[in-house]
């Protein structure tokens, strides 16, 4: 029996949980990005979902979630490196190595022309070093075992550019280009007097999306 998935840690994600299902992937295993733009999963797997703990994550590193095959049927290297995406049938999880925002999955919250996901610290270096600045703590991406755990547990908004298949590391800097194509929503995010804050970064990529 699937594991009961405890309640998300962003308080905005608790109240909004059915953004998630919005947009709705059919159950199974995506192969490829092009399988998630089309909502067509090539693979039929009965997958576990597993909610990492916070030990094992400040250990080992990754994003929240991982999948198992309880049968034994799917290798562990096929899931944490070949599949792209897998839908539970009302959630999708996308594979953030295919993405390099660390190893492991994490649900969407939002698609359209972005598909919009929280994970942790990407995995180059130059764009670590611009999201730790974001952080407001000093951290750096290297150090010892405490600062590396600490630095495990972080996570950062994302759009990945459908286009591009890049994630975008979402600050008020990157919205100018990514609703530059939407002047509208542009002139209203300008507006906005928190335009760092998650909440309102979140809204516009939705609205972006057609999602509200």
């Amino acid at each position: 029996m699937m594991k009961k998935l405890v309640a998300l840690s962003w308080p905005f994600l608790i109240s909004t949980v059915s953004y998630t299902q919005a947009n709705h992937f059919p159950k199974g295993a995506y192969m490829s990005f092009e399988e998630i733009s089309n909502k067509n999963p090539s693979k039929q797997l009965e997958l576990e979902i597993i909610k990492r703990t916070d030990f094992d994550i400040k250990m080992n590193g990754g994003n929240d979630y991982k999948f198992e095959s309880n049968n034994g049927s799917v290798s562990k290297k096929t899931i944490k490196k070949e599949i792209w995406a897998y839908s539970t049938g009302d959630t999708l999880y996308i594979n953030c190595l295919k993405f390099s925002i660390q190893t492991w999955y994490a649900p969407i919250i939002s698609d359209g022309k972005y598909l919009i996901v929280k994970a942790g610290l990407s995995n180059y270096a130059a764009e670590q070093k611009k999201q730790l600045k974001t952080t407001g703590n000093g951290w750096n991406a290297t150090g010892g075992a405490i600062n590396g755990a600490r630095l495990a547990t972080l996570r950062f908004l994302y759009a990945i550019d459908k286009n591009t298949q890049k994630a975008i590391t979402v600050t008020s800097g990157a919205m100018q280009d990514i609703l530059k194509d939407r002047n509208d929503l542009l002139v209203q995010f300008n507006a906005e007097t928190k335009k760092n804050d998650e909440f309102i970064c979140l809204k516009y990529l939705k609205l972006l999306n057609n999602d509200l």
